[in-house]
């Protein structure tokens, strides 16, 4: 079992944002969560939040170490804000709570790339693996992003993030504009999906009248091609993502 300690060796030093229309809920929880983090921030709906959250990278220059979200608030819903923060930053980490096991959520928020989905009210056990969890994550994230700029996508195939350059067995595979820009799509959101707006927007972002579904399946089909080691999944009516 994880305990207070263990966890809060990972979260003494991180910023948390907390967002729940239910007052005496987020009084309890904050009082938790403020035990663990250095900094906890509050709102009671999702504008707030996303304010609160655009706010502190004006402030800090840095995200939210963790996001903690209700589903269901006035004003801008959880869903919302999840898809907003991820347009922000797609590698955000976050845990939606609520009060109602909600499977019509459910497939949307794992696809988007949330972390946990916990029920009210929270166990403390439950809270303390999960935070475990999501720190643990997060610190291996940001240690993998300073140990290097190099990404295996299957045997033998490489992509450089500061180059936009793809090889396999150290030779570089020539890619054309779009199929570039799509790879930096991919890489960006890692295993979450690519959303169909998020593509059209970066591929064809001054010329959107070029943009169309055929025209995507066609680049689609060429890179798969090119990175045969890697998967392009198609996720129905949703988008893609790489799977490596």
């Amino acid at each position: 079992m994880i305990d207070f300690h263990t966890v809060y060796s990972l979260t003494q030093d991180m910023a948390l944002l907390y967002i729940e229309d239910d007052p005496s809920f987020l009084e309890e929880s904050s009082e938790v969560f403020g035990e663990l983090f250095y900094t906890v921030h509050t709102a009671t709906h999702g504008e707030e939040g996303l304010e609160k959250y655009l706010s502190f990278f004006r402030n800090t220059s840095k995200h939210y170490d963790i996001v903690v979200t209700d589903i269901n608030m006035p004003k801008m819903d959880g869903i919302a804000l999840i898809k907003k923060i991820y347009e922000i930053h797609p590698n955000q980490i976050i845990i939606v709570v609520s009060a109602h096991n909600e499977p019509q959520y459910l497939l949307e928020l794992v696809n988007l790339g949330i972390e946990q989905f916990l029920l009210k009210p929270n166990n403390y056990d439950t809270i303390l693996n999960v935070f475990h969890k999501s720190a643990s994550k997060f610190l291996r994230s940001i240690h993998k992003e300073t140990e290097t700029f190099q990404i295996s996508l299957g045997t033998g195939l490489l992509w450089d993030k500061q180059t936009s350059v793809l090889y396999e067995n150290n030779e570089v595979i020539k890619l054309t504009k779009n199929e570039t820009l799509l790879m930096q799509v991919f890489i960006k959101n890692r295993t979450k999906i690519s959303t169909l707006q998020e593509i059209f927007d970066t591929l064809w972002h001054n010329e959107p009248h070029l943009a169309c579904a055929e025209t995507l399946k066609s680049i689609i089909s060429r890179l798969r091609k090119k990175i045969s080691t890697s998967t392009i999944e198609n996720v129905y009516g949703l988008g893609y993502r790489l799977v490596y």
